[in-house]
């Protein structure tokens, strides 16, 4: 029974008269040969490569494979002796005597001792009363991921997803242990405890380990969630041990599930790419930093440690960008690096000084792809706009607090790989921002963006990148909108998006590309070029140039040209953020109270269309997501004309504080674009477009 006192709980471990009968010989086999027989520290590392194999495996073959055992059936003594095989004696002081002597309570308690470690129960907390109602829904099976809410019934079914394609995977990744804790140390009701207990051993009790290669929808079906839910469990469950809100038992059917997903993590990691890996192995690391109690601790800490880094060079380029060039999850890869490295500390090991060089660079990048307000980050690709990095507390933490770039080295920057580049001022002397993406498509979660941009200034995000709502193909999900051109600060041709995506031999740049970066006085300039066809078969072979100009640190000037044969249909577009669009011709500015952005375009043949969608459906048309799941309607300003080609244009970005549109004149005579502006004066720019 167990008997609680605030959070402070006394635990008598009563065991069934024949179970104690059944112990002492059980609890002490297992050990010596029998147990490294069982362990896969000495067969060869499996991989990605063999799952096709993997998959057609018997129970027992899959738990050989595992390194573990099958619990389904088995007596609750023969459970207690097998699963502490798994676990390393020399890490859990007292265990082995305990064994010896076939005391199953000791050895229990040891376990109990060696997981809690040096912690102490937390004091009362404060939550808030959204939390506590956060909690409340969790009693009631009531499930709300990025605000979408279902009713579970009471017997959960952890591979039915009642709503988007993510809900699923959201509900297996236990984010909701979160508010089920905080709102007990809150309140000290263990009806919120129990209750994260009582969840995570429900999983266990109905996710069958001997199946995990063959797959389910949600469960077995991305080892994501397996890495993510550990970690959750793990940094929870700490806390609950601390509070000694777990029993004995309780925990060790928690360590024989951590146990069987850390094998197979180590497996379905192996020889994988882009960011899913690093999120698998700091999991690992972090269920093995919180709990190191199982002999394979070394081993898989080990592996870990040689994965990252092998996976931070095959991944991350020369530049320093993740090669899947999209901000948000080179920010996950930057988080993954920086939480392993919190864990392999803890392990008494380090990332090598390569990989730690490299992070260097990623911090770096991270920082110049996030406004200088720090409001939002650039969000090319699959990105959410609204969820910027801020690490400076975690560096400190690690003593690593000079890989923070200093906005005195936040300027003007080109990343040649990546193939983006930053017109902007140095960040200690002013915040007119605008980062160019005129990089290849990226490994995955690409967008068909080239050549578009996001513009920042007087402390307000004003031409922007839309975001990507949901990972979902249903008829409320945006994703497919927000992935096309026209969701994009760039050009369509003959009503065609972009096909990067048909191009696969040029999706990540294998030296650096020539973006015609330079510096200079009054001025920074980058050009960039789509030439890989538009439409689904690539077949409309136009090329688009676009070279950007930072004039004077005051303004921008985008010149365009349209190469090609015959006579196209051009539509340039740009997408703004949120807020009112007033349009006045080929004039458009942005209507806020305290800052804003003057347009005025000036193409060799004139527009005949121009045209502000906002909100549209069918087609979509002028759409915002700030963060997954939110979508809301952002002004796209359409310019369009039918004519022979070629076609140039060029589009003055002039951004002003306060509401009163400053007095701007602007010409383009095919190469020079001329500016007229009091500040200015007379300035004149040249395109180097060819």
């Amino acid at each position: 029974m167990i008997v609680r006192i605030g959070c402070v709980v006394v635990s008598i471990v009563v065991f069934a008269a024949s179970v104690f009968a059944a112990e002492p010989e059980a609890l002490r086999t297992g050990s010596g040969d029998a147990v490294a027989e069982r362990s896969p520290a000495a067969r060869a590392l499996l991989s990605r490569a063999d799952l096709q194999r993997l998959r057609k495996l018997d129970r027992e073959e899959v738990f050989a494979v595992l390194g573990s055992f099958d619990d389904r059936g088995l007596p609750e003594a023969e459970f207690v002796a097998r699963t502490l095989d798994l676990l390393d004696p020399q890490r859990i002081a007292g265990l082995a005597e305990a064994r010896q002597s076939g005391d199953t309570a000791r050895a229990l308690d040891a376990v109990l001792r060696a997981c809690r470690g040096d912690r102490s129960a937390p004091g009362k907390v404060q939550a808030s009363a959204a939390t506590i109602a956060a909690a409340e829904d969790v009693l009631g099976h009531r499930f709300s991921f990025y605000g979408e809410l279902h009713q579970l019934p009471p017997d959960i079914d952890w591979d039915f997803n009642p709503g988007t394609a993510h809900w699923g995977h959201d509900l297996n990744r236990f984010s909701f242990l979160g508010p089920l804790v905080d709102a007990y140390l809150a309140t000290g009701d263990e009806r919120f405890s129990r209750k994260a207990v009582a969840l995570i051993l429900d999983w266990i009790s109905k996710s069958d380990v001997g199946r995990c290669f063959a797959g389910s929808p949600y469960v077995w079906g991305s080892y994501l969630n397996n890495a993510i839910h550990c970690q959750a469990w793990c940094a929870q469950l700490s806390t609950l041990v601390a509070c000694e809100q777990v029993t004995p038992l309780e925990l060790l059917r928690v360590l024989k599930s951590l146990h069987d997903q850390l094998a197979y993590l180590e497996i379905v990691t192996n020889q994988h790419s882009g960011n899913w890996p690093t999120i698998g192995m700091q999991g690992m690391l972090q269920c093995l930093g919180t709990f190191p109690v199982f002999r394979d601790t070394d081993r898989l800490a080990d592996y870990c440690a040689t994965g990252l880094s092998r996976q931070i060079a095959q991944q991350v380029l020369t530049d320093g960008v993740q090669d899947e060039l999209t901000p948000h999850y080179h920010r996950v890869v930057v988080n993954n690096l920086l939480n392993s490295l919190r864990f392999l500390r803890v392990l008494q090991r380090d990332l090598d000084p390569q990989t730690l060089q490299t992070l260097g660079k990623m911090l770096h990048y991270a920082q110049q792809t996030t406004v200088p307000d720090g409001s939002k980050q650039v969000a090319f690709n699959d990105s959410d706009p609204g969820t910027p990095g801020n690490y400076a507390q975690r560096l400190a933490e690690l003593g690593l607090s000079e890989f923070i770039t200093p906005p005195s080295k936040l300027g003007p920057e080109v990343f040649p790989y990546a193939g983006t580049a930053f017109l902007r001022q140095r960040q200690d002397q002013g915040d007119l921002y605008l980062a160019f993406d005129a990089g290849p498509y990226g490994r995955s979660h690409q967008h068909e963006d080239r050549l578009g941009f996001w513009l920042f200034a007087y402390g307000r995000n004003l031409l922007v990148d839309p975001g990507r709502h949901l990972y979902d193909g249903s008829p409320r999900s945006y994703y497919a909108y927000l992935r096309s051109t026209a969701a994009h600060s760039t050009i369509r041709i003959d009503g065609q998006d972009q096909h990067s995506a048909g191009r696969r031999d040029t999706w990540i740049a294998k030296q650096p590309l020539d973006l015609g970066w330079r510096v200079a006085d009054g001025e920074v300039r980058a050009r960039g070029i789509y030439d890989l066809g538009y439409g689904r078969d690539n077949a409309v072979t136009v090329v688009h140039r676009r070279e950007i100009v930072f004039v004077h640190e005051r303004c921008w000037v985008v010149f365009d040209q349209v190469e090609g044969e015959g006579e196209r249909l051009i539509e340039s577009r740009f997408q703004f953020a949120p807020g009112e669009l007033h349009v006045d011709g080929v004039t458009a500015q942005t209507g806020f109270d305290d800052a804003n952005l003057l347009l005025i375009a000036a193409p060799s043949a004139e527009f005949t269309e121009v045209r502000v969608e906002q909100g549209q459906e069918q087609p979509r048309r002028g759409w915002y997501s700030d963060s997954y799941n939110k979508i809301e309607p952002a002004p796209a300003l359409s310019l369009s004309l039918r004519t022979s080609l070629p076609w140039r244009a060029a589009t003055l970005l002039f951004p002003y504080r306060g509401a009163v549109r400053p007095k701007v004149d602007f010409a383009f005579d095919g190469r020079r674009a001329t500016i007229h502006a009091p500040e200015l004066g007379s300035v004149t720019v040249a395109s180097e477009l060819p």
